[in-house]
């Protein structure tokens, strides 16, 4: 049994928030944003909560996953800091682009990796 590095504790819940910002955003006012984007966005979100789960859990489909949910929110969010229709959603655009960039972060550490990786005991 690992311990779970704090590092991966941070990267599970910072995945977890921000995936549960996605999959209610359909409930935020949204003008100027495809509908495509706010439904890639709840699509993410789920995926993201089931990332945040595995890695709260340790397990290790879970850091590929989460790397896969962080790349396609950071392409997907990236556009919308220079092309948001308003100053806030830019701001908005921006704060998840880096939050997600920080979970990868967190994830790919060594400190992470190795709380994923089977103990051999002598």
């Amino acid at each position: 049994m690992h311990l779970r590095p704090s590092t991966v504790t941070i990267a599970a819940a910072l995945l977890g928030v921000l995936s549960l910002l996605n999959v209610v955003s359909p409930l935020f006012p949204s003008e100027g944003i495809p509908a495509f984007v706010i439904f890639l966005g709840v699509v993410l979100g789920v995926a993201g909560l089931i990332a945040a789960g595995g890695l709260w859990m340790l397990r290790k489909w879970s850091i590929w996953l989460t790397i896969i949910v962080c790349v396609i929110n950071i392409l997907s969010g990236a556009p919308g800091i220079a092309f948001a229709p308003t100053a806030w959603l830019q701001v908005l655009s921006a704060v998840t682009v880096v939050g997600f960039a920080l979970v990868i972060v967190l994830v790919v550490l060594p400190s992470s990796r190795r709380a994923f990786t089977p103990s051999t005991v002598s």
